[in-house]
């Protein structure tokens, strides 16, 4: 009987801490909340602008991507603002902490014209690693 309610206390826990794992790429929605309980962190989505030039289009410029959300680490807040294009937005591809890194991978869906109100759909692809000293 304690066994079973070990078990049962140890699988509660998994499931009200699923998010991100340290070290890989993961998708998050706009104003989802993904956490890693193990090292108490978490990342909110709060804005995507996408300005990627539509796959099925020929453009002058391809565009870009700007995210903005907030990072939690163990009680310390920080604002993230990350970009695929720097020189154009201001915004840095990955910000750092003392200990950690987030990294703007991708947007997906991938800008279409003939779909052009994806904002439902949309999840940016993130990597949360350890930083190396």
């Amino acid at each position: 009987m304690l066994f079973l309610l070990l078990v049962s206390f140890l699988t509660s826990c998994d499931d009200e801490c699923r998010g991100f794992k340290i070290g890989e790429e993961f998708k998050i929605g706009l104003n989802e909340t993904l956490e890693n309980c193990p090292k108490n962190i978490s990342v909110t989505l709060l804005k995507i602008e996408d300005s990627r030039c539509p796959a099925d289009l020929i453009c002058i410029w391809g565009g870009m991507i700007v995210i903005e959300g907030k990072l939690k680490i163990e009680a310390e807040d920080f604002d993230l603002k990350l970009s695929t294009n720097q020189s154009a937005s201001g915004f840095p591809g990955q910000f750092s902490t003392a200990e950690y890194t987030v990294k703007l991978i991708d947007v997906l869906p991938y800008p279409d014209s003939s779909n052009p109100d994806q904002s439902q759909a949309q999840r940016a692809i993130l990597l949360i690693s350890k930083r190396s000293n």
